[in-house]
């Protein structure tokens, strides 16, 4: 006899490993399939912020990342435009610092935190399909995969990513697209002296991360024009390290050249980073992640929202009248303002901006409120106030007068 789950959770990367947690943990019978084997990469800037960081440790997941791995903590810097805004986060539930393990590391923390809480987990297995076209008079009712076998549930979650098959089954159409400008390319490095801060630096027409991830091993990010990722992966990896060389303020030269590059150079094209929207629930089935909704990956928020959402799919489901009808609202107002946000840190900086640059920098609370605005403490209307912007390019023409 065909066994009948509660839930079929389609990804088992950090979106879906949170929410069959999150299930399990309420006596639901849970099944996690995923068309990729564990440890796996991805592509994926994987930073968490303090919020992140607090619902990873409620989700059980950040003690075994770290009995399992050298996980360092971390606060910020952000350069710019001859400017730098340093210091700490505000604390979220215990927390204030930043972490930026490798999805290898994360989503194998999470998928065995799953397990160990009684999710049944499939890997190396592919969703090709649903059962019902999740409609009113024909709701979702399993998944079928590709070996033929189908899976009756009484819900099928879509944590399957930017490409999900669950969205593309359901046909849902990607809406409000956004775009930034950038193209990504990354690798890791040991080595590295870590001086306990994660760095942006923004200069005019390029773009450079350096954060600690973990077990001694620091990342890089190369965002330059959509041609640094073109030609063979030498022409791409001669390319990112030129462009790696052009911060020493960042990464001195001299460490640079004692270090060692231990991966090979990743790359995302500026194609992959286009921002939407989709329809994110309806009968027998939901979105959650990059499934259910993609912002620019400049801001580094993609893991926290998909935590968050997990965390809310799993207690609307388990408490109330167990539906999910506020979610698409929840979702859109959570995201508002941070969608734009992060396609406005897609692009790259304008000379013209460096009052901005300036008043991040001088202007302590607006430095503090930038950095809380990645764990969404604080809106980005918030830090981009009318009155400091005037503020600060007021004074940036009073000191070009002078």
């Amino acid at each position: 006899m065909t066994q009948q789950y509660d839930a079929v959770v389609v990804g088992a990367r950090c979106a879906g490993s949170a929410l069959a947690i999150s299930l399990a943990r309420r006596d639901w019978d849970v099944l996690v399939v995923d068309r990729d084997e564990f440890p796996s990469t991805t592509i994926s800037t994987h930073g968490l912020w303090p919020s992140g960081v607090a619902r990873l440790s409620e989700l059980g997941v950040l003690d075994r990342l770290l009995s399992e791995h050298e996980v360092p903590f971390y606060d910020s810097v952000i350069r710019g435009l001859g400017h730098e805004c340093r210091g700490g986060f505000t604390s979220v539930r215990g927390f204030d610092k930043a972490i930026c393990p490798r999805r290898i590391a994360l989503d194998q923390a999470g998928l065995e935190t799953a397990r160990a809480v009684g999710a049944k987990v499939e890997t190396g297995t592919k969703v090709v399909g649903l059962l019902g076209a999740g409609l009113d008079e024909d709701p979702v009712r399993g998944a079928v995969l590709a070996d033929g076998r189908e899976l009756p549930a009484r819900w099928v979650f879509g944590a399957d990513g930017r490409g999900s098959t669950v969205a593309r089954s359901l046909g849902l159409a990607k809406e409000r697209p956004m775009r930034g400008e950038m193209s990504f390319a990354y690798a890791y490095w040991r080595g590295i002296p870590n001086d306990g801060y994660g760095c942006f630096h923004m200069e005019v027409g390029k773009v450079f991360t350096s954060v600690p991830v973990e077990d001694g091993l620091h990342m890089f990010i190369a965002a330059g024009p959509p041609e640094m990722v073109h030609g063979t992966q030498a022409e791409r990896r001669r390319r990112y390290l030129e462009f790696i060389r052009g911060f020493p303020e960042t990464v001195s030269l001299d460490a640079l050249d004692r270090a060692e590059l231990v991966t090979e150079v990743a790359t995302a094209p500026e194609s992959l980073m286009r921002g939407f929207f989709r329809k994110p629930n309806g009968p027998g089935w939901a979105l959650v992640g990059d499934a259910c909704h993609f912002k620019h990956p400049g801001t580094a928020q993609g893991i926290g929202d998909a935590l968050e959402q997990s965390a809310y799919v799993a207690e609307a489901l388990s408490n109330g009248d167990g539906s999910l009808d506020g979610y698409e609202e929840w979702r859109d107002d959570r995201a508002a303002e941070h969608y734009e946000w992060s396609f406005a840190w897609g692009r790259f900086p304008r000379a013209e901006q460096e009052p901005i640059f300036r008043g991040w920098a001088t202007d302590a609370d607006a430095g503090q409120d930038l950095r809380d605005c990645f764990s969404r403490l604080v809106e980005p209307s918030t830090v981009m106030s009318d009155e400091r912007l005037a503020r600060w390019f007021a004074t940036g023409q009073h000191a070009a007068r002078n």
